[in-house]
């Protein structure tokens, strides 16, 4: 699930290549490209947790006098040229619709980025996406009158139970495990879990001189929970102490202080689910495969997921003195 919620946040829009088959028999040309029609591509994903949601719509492009990879630095080739873009809840309790902007800057790469035209809806008052409810979306172009549509249930949050609760809690590590115990949130079908250890790195020759750094442990990856059941793991502690080793160099030269951790929950949504499923690289021998979009007329897709973090959690002081004589994690010249 690590691939659901980090890897998807504005996916790339779909590619429709063209190519002319030349059969040198018969001395004859042959078109492959079928008659021009517009595909809209659509990628959303909603999070109740955020204030503002994004959208992106682009089209399908086919051509038969330039490569593909010329087209796709060609601006045009990847938007509509206008469209009405509308979310809406199944329960007709809300609908909005998203304003066109283009002030998110957009990574460099094979596709044109001097423009980067989004869908936002800002999620206050009535505009709000809700947990507990399904919500649709709906893409008009102007040009043709093609409409496309998808529907996502919205992923709720999780109740975390442990390693702990809420900001104001501690994190011990002394314990021979390190449990995580949570209630899963509403359609939620699987979680990605991670944990983030900020401390401080310096000079034993210059005190003064402070680094800041985070460690990153990928806790648990797709989680998959079962109906009404809620999830419980036991994590060896051995498990941190390694995690800590493979992500902090030994330095004799070093002192490193802890400051605290913070966890990372991120859940998704079956069709998201079905999209990351889908799209895994192959490893068996035939290559191909199939294609995932829940966009009805279209292409790409539209889900839920929920971020949610506990953040700033102080280490009980028995766990730093764990660290410090633990054989593994004592070459880290951890302060007290």
């Amino acid at each position: 699930m690590k691939r659901i919620i980090k890897q998807i946040y504005f996916p790339l829009i779909a590619l429709l290549s063209a190519c002319a088959v030349t059969l040198s028999s018969c001395d004859n040309e042959v078109d492959i490209n079928a008659q021009w029609r517009e595909v809209i591509v659509v990628y959303g994903l909603l999070n109740s947790n955020d204030s503002v949601q994004f959208i992106r719509v682009g089209k399908a492009y086919q051509n038969t006098n330039s490569g593909a990879l010329q087209i796709a630095k060609i601006s045009d080739s990847l938007y509509l040229d206008s469209a009405d873009v509308f979310i809406s809840a199944t329960d007709n309790s809300m609908r909005a619709k998203l304003q066109e902007v283009n002030y998110l800057s957009k990574d460099s790469g094979l596709f044109a980025n001097d423009v980067n035209p989004l869908y936002k809806l800002s999620s206050i008052g009535p505009s709000a996406i809700l947990d507990n409810k399904r919500y649709i979306i709906e893409v008009i172009s102007k040009k043709t009158g093609q409409r496309v549509w998808a529907e996502t249930p919205i992923v709720g949050r999780a109740t975390v139970y442990s390693p702990f609760r809420d900001s104001n809690s501690n994190f011990t590590v002394s314990s021979p495990f390190i449990t995580l115990s949570m209630k899963p949130g509403t359609n939620s079908k699987a979680y990605d879990i991670k944990l983030q250890v900020k401390y401080q790195e310096f000079s034993k020759n210059d005190t003064l001189k402070k680094t800041s750094k985070i460690a990153t442990w990928d806790l648990l990856t797709n989680v998959l929970p079962e109906p009404n059941v809620n999830i419980l793991y036991k994590i060896p502690n051995s498990s941190f102490t390694q995690f800590l080793t493979s992500k902090i160099s030994t330095d004799t030269s070093l002192y490193r202080r802890i400051q605290s951790v913070s966890l990372f929950v991120y859940g998704g949504s079956q069709n998201l689910v079905d999209y990351i499923s889908v799209n895994e690289p192959s490893i068996g021998i035939v290559q191909k495969q199939a294609e995932y979009s829940n966009i009805n007329g279209g292409t790409g897709l539209f889900a839920s997921r929920c971020v949610q973090s506990i953040q700033n959690v102080r280490f009980d002081p028995g766990s730093i003195a764990f660290l410090r004589n633990n054989a593994e994690t004592k070459s880290l010249n951890i302060l007290p």
